[in-house]
């Protein structure tokens, strides 16, 4: 059978490759291609009422920052996915897709803070629709930073 060694670790060939499908799959195009232009459309929107108006508050920049967080962390997410941990990264680059995970989760779980504390009810389509869309690059981002500290402290992931 065919073998891959993975940060030390000696796999089957194709359940590394049915992960890599699965983090895609699930975790990485419905983000990515449902969220993100929506997100960037959104910050677009605030920028140009901010140039227009000539104002600039603290709620604009939080949510400007916070848009900006989602699109960092799903391009570090494809970056660390499409390059199997940050393998044959240095550590400068290594610490910012790790940089740019931690800002990802942050904004993606504080989305889903923001909607189970605002005091809205919010029906079980909503949630699901949202858990997709933040669930999946949460699990992905959760499972593959592990390994991208590993192979910056060069030792082998579990």
């Amino acid at each position: 059978m065919n073998r891959v060694v993975i940060d030390g670790i000696e796999v089957m060939a194709g359940l590394w490759r049915l992960r890599k499908v699965m983090e895609v799959a699930l975790g990485l195009v419905p983000a990515t291609f449902l969220l993100l232009p929506l997100l960037l459309a959104g910050a677009l929107g605030t920028a140009m009422t901010t140039v227009a108006g000539g104002t600039l508050d603290w709620a604009t920049c939080l949510l400007f920052g916070w848009a900006m967080a989602g699109v960092l962390g799903t391009a570090a997410l494809w970056v660390v996915v499409l390059n199997d941990g940050g393998a044959g990264l240095g550590p400068g680059r290594r610490l910012m897709l790790a940089v740019g995970l931690l800002l990802g989760m942050a904004g993606a779980a504080r989305w889903i803070w923001v909607m189970g504390t605002n005091g809205h009810r919010y029906g079980a389509a909503t949630w699901a629709v949202w858990l997709v869309l933040l669930g999946g690059p949460l699990v992905v981002a959760s499972l593959r930073l592990p390994q991208l500290w590993n192979s910056h402290r060069g030792e082998a992931s579990p």
